[in-house]
């Protein structure tokens, strides 16, 4: 949450968070404003990289104390949908993980209580995500209807 918290301040208030969200945006209005686009993309990668190192050092030292071989049981596509439904925000990744730990558990909970499958929770958020994605479709781009009488 504090993470979280860092980065939408970060992002938001600093002249290197602007030139991240340019050439995300943008890659090639921003390099026409000046911005390196190489220098920003690579330090990105490697602050989010360091993030995400820190977040598995603490999986690992937190919780068992040692390194398995299923660590991450589909995290990685998990975090995909969370970052998708959150609209790639900082503050709405904390709002779109809940959504969807409370889907698993749900379903977990349900799997156990009257036997539905809990592969209904990966049904439910598949259909969130595509929900997601149609909308942004369908916001981006503008439908015309023609009529066959006008062709």
């Amino acid at each position: 949450l504090i993470s979280a918290g860092v980065v939408h301040l970060f992002l938001s208030k600093s002249i290197w968070g602007f030139k991240i969200r340019a050439v995300g945006e943008n890659a090639s209005a921003a390099l026409h404003a000046g911005i390196n686009v190489k220098r920003t993309f690579m330090g990105a990668a490697i602050v989010s990289g360091a993030i995400a190192g820190l977040a598995g050092v603490s999986e690992v030292a937190g919780l068992r104390g040692y390194l398995t071989t299923d660590l991450s049981p589909g995290f990685g596509y998990t975090g995909i949908v969370v970052a998708m439904l959150a609209g790639l925000s900082p503050i709405g990744v904390v709002i779109s993980a809940i959504f969807i730990a409370s889907i698993f558990v749900g379903a977990d909970t349900m799997s156990r209580a009257i036997g539905v499958s809990s592969y209904l929770a990966d049904l439910v958020v598949a259909l969130s995500l595509i929900c997601v994605l149609v909308g942004g479709f369908i916001a981006r781009y503008k439908f015309i209807r023609i009529n066959k009488g006008n062709i």
